[in-house]
């Protein structure tokens, strides 16, 4: 069955919802689909509802699931690299279970926000997380913030582990991390010039430890969603018995 986004803070069964004009339209126009057809629907808060198509671009919801929120958070903070590799980084990560993105401007960042464009290209980058989200049935939608400073989000985010991935470490992931299970962690990675001294003092004095994830240099779209793969098999739901 087929699965889209919809925006509703809440889904309960029986109620009957006008559909946005854009999925009205993917649904009609490109899909073909008549009413009588269903479809599942989520929230990006953990409901998911199977729904039937009626008249008049309406929808009921049959069934609502709820499903519980992760049993580990993570957010990573991303220095801005390049638009193509920050796509990349959203709709991976999404689909690896990430629960926040946060992007940066860091002193080596290639790829800037600009003010003018910004709107434009936020708008575009929740619309990589939502459809990666739809199809890896991420049921809890990613956040995306933004912050005007590495400082500003490093005393933004709340975490039990904060962790900096850092070349200049010597120091290996597997001796930070905890045998308890950590609720939220978060995970700084630089961009493509990777993070100077400067910045990873900042971050380890606000409680970050750097670590390496050993001999090879990775690229930033690649580090982060490398680490996130590690502390979701240890913390999260990549080990668990659920089929996706």
């Amino acid at each position: 069955m087929r699965c889209f986004y919809l925006p509703e803070p809440k889904l309960c069964s029986r109620d009957i919802i006008c559909l946005p004009k854009e999925l009205k339209r993917h649904l009609q126009t490109v899909l073909r689909l008549q009413p009588g057809d269903k479809i599942e629907l989520f929230n990006g808060v953990g409901q998911l509802a199977i729904s039937v198509l009626r008249e008049n671009s309406e929808v009921e919801l049959l069934e609502v699931v709820n499903y519980p929120p992760p049993p580990c958070s993570l957010t990573l903070i991303q220095g801005l690299p390049k638009g193509d590799k920050l796509e990349l980084i959203l709709q991976k990560g999404t689909e690896l279970g990430v629960n926040q993105f946060y992007l940066t401007p860091m002193e080596r960042s290639v790829g800037l926000l600009k003010s003018d464009r910004k709107q434009k290209r936020l708008e575009r980058w929740q619309k990589i997380i939502q459809e990666a989200a739809r199809q890896s049935r991420q049921y809890y939608l990613p956040q995306l913030l933004t912050g005007t400073s590495l400082p500003h989000v490093l005393s933004t985010v709340k975490a039990d582990l904060k962790l900096l991935l850092w070349e200049e470490s010597t120091i290996p992931l597997r001796e930070v991390l905890p045998q308890l299970p950590p609720q939220r962690i978060a995970v700084l990675v630089g961009p493509e010039g990777g993070v100077s001294q400067q910045e990873a003092d900042q971050a380890r004095a606000e409680g970050y430890q750097a670590v390496s994830l050993g001999p090879r240099i990775l690229r930033t779209e690649t580090a982060g969603l490398a680490i996130m793969t590690i502390l979701q098999y240890l913390y999260g739901d990549l080990a668990s018995d659920q089929h996706g």
